[in-house]
């Protein structure tokens, strides 16, 4: 009886477990540089049924990924695209710090 409880409680359904080792294989092939994050990525066709698209969103919400579902590919399928965190925080690019204020004060006035 004891064994019983002692087993892990996630289950998975055939789907989710191929998911999840293409996502487990690519957070692991992939340095933690952060330079690096912004080109890896994972793409997959989304051909997932509610049940498999419910579960990616949590599984990246819970592994603190990136998934977006808005880009396509060359033949234009919807695509799934992971990325590790970090891809989305683009550095600003650098501005006069006096436009940046507000400040600019055009001589001809």
């Amino acid at each position: 009886m004891e064994l019983v409880c002692m087993r892990a409680k996630l289950v998975l359904t055939c789907p989710q477990r191929d998911i999840f080792d293409q996502v487990q294989q690519f957070v692991l092939q992939n340095p933690r540089k952060p330079s690096q994050h912004r080109t890896a990525a994972l793409t997959m066709p989304d051909t997932f049924p509610a049940r498999e698209r419910k579960f990616i969103s949590t599984l990246a919400e819970e592994l603190h990924l990136s998934v977006t579902w808005n880009e396509y590919d060359e033949e234009d399928q919807n695509l799934v695209t992971w990325r590790l965190p970090g891809f989305l925080d683009e550095p600003l690019a650098e501005t006069d710090p006096e436009q940046a204020n507000g400040d600019s004060n055009s001589e001809s006035e």
